[in-house]
């Protein structure tokens, strides 16, 4: 009965998320629905679906009076009604190194979209992330803060379960300490 019922819920929030969420173009999406204001850019993902690993690029942001921890447990992404945990830093390094691959095909793509949404009102921390390029000068962390004014953009990657070009992923955050303080968004790959 447990089962079925997080089945439903998930299932539920993925179609709710599917209104909420803002087809920005480019394949970035963004929704301010509950107190996290995300938007995911899926233009890696969607491009090397067939990878082992798929890397979003993260762009999270708090309404006012809103201040949240995010870590990196607490990123979760929905596929096929499976929810999917991001790997360790470690984990990652040691089964993937084309994270130089994908940095350089996510800055040839367009962010012209990005700019259409409410997160340019943001001010980001781009010395942090959760998982930089072996070659980057950024620090990685296990967690980013964020509120009505800081942003926190980073790269999360997945473990590919099967992904398919036109399938339909959900990525949720929530706060490390409370779980009322959320973010969600739908993407198409």
């Amino acid at each position: 009965m447990k089962l079925m019922r997080l089945t439903v819920f998930i299932a539920l929030l993925c179609l709710l998320l599917t209104a909420q969420t803002q087809d920005l173009g480019q394949k970035v999406y963004y929704s301010d629905d509950g107190p996290i204001n995300i938007a995911v850019d899926a233009a890696v993902a969607s491009r090397l679906v067939d990878s082992p690993y798929v890397m979003f690029w993260l762009y999270m942001g708090a309404d006012e009076n809103v201040s949240a921890q995010v870590n990196r447990e607490n990123v979760i992404l929905v596929h096929n009604n499976q929810e999917y945990h991001m790997p360790s830093f470690d984990e990652l390094r040691k089964n993937y190194d084309q994270d130089r691959r994908d940095l350089n095909i996510y800055a040839r793509q367009g962010k012209q979209s990005l700019v259409t949404s409410y997160l340019r009102f943001y001010t980001f921390q781009w010395n942090l992330d959760f998982f930089p390029a072996r070659f980057e000068d950024v620090t990685r962390i296990d967690e980013g803060g964020i509120s009505s004014t800081i942003g926190f953009a980073t790269k999360a990657y997945f473990k590919n379960p099967g992904f398919k070009t036109g399938d339909q992923i959900a990525i949720k955050v929530f706060d490390k300490k409370n779980q009322d303080i959320w973010g969600a968004v739908a993407a198409v790959l």
